[in-house]
């Protein structure tokens, strides 16, 4: 039988404890269902396999880059999750910028729910999910052009969604 030292199992204690202190949860979803509970799982939430935010921060909108393409940070909504706080959570581990979903920007076709998400305090992206996400970033619209985007037509969508956001 193999037995650890006093010494080999400090040594494992503080491996683990290194290894713990890099681990951060996502911030609680900010969604209240019908109860006033801030868990997203039930009452006027929306229900979809995946979902992400628009963030918009000094006029620049926040992307992540995947695969070498661009686009809004977002992906696969849990068993049980609602839309809006799988949009939060994903937006969480892919740029480690905390936000609250405010409203509806679009339903695509494909299912994507895309909720306009305020961030919660000064954002500072970086990239939290490396194996997912090379690059995060805050964009102005005009910088829209010089990127290569996941869908066809998406530059353009996006422009337009955050021009409308910005006149009101």
């Amino acid at each position: 039988m193999w037995r650890l030292s006093t010494s080999g199992r400090v040594c494992v204690v503080a491996v683990m404890s290194v290894l713990l202190i890099g681990c951060e949860f996502a911030p609680d979803c900010t969604v209240e269902d019908a109860d006033g509970a801030s868990n997203g799982r039930t009452g006027r939430v929306g229900q979809a396999y995946t979902a992400g935010c628009l963030v918009l921060y000094d006029k620049e909108l926040l992307l992540v880059e995947a695969m070498g393409k661009w686009g809004p940070p977002g992906g696969t909504v849990r068993s049980g999750e609602s839309s809006q706080c799988g949009a939060e959570r994903e937006t969480w581990e892919e740029t480690n910028v905390a936000v609250s979903v405010q409203s509806t920007a679009a339903v695509f076709q494909n299912g994507f729910h895309l909720y306009w998400c305020s961030p919660v305090g000064k954002p500072l992206p970086k990239v939290r999910a490396p194996l997912e996400v090379s690059d995060v970033g805050f964009f102005s619209t005009q910088e829209f052009q010089g990127l290569k985007w996941r869908y066809p037509d998406q530059a353009r969508e996006l422009r337009r969604l955050v021009n409308e956001r910005l006149r009101r």
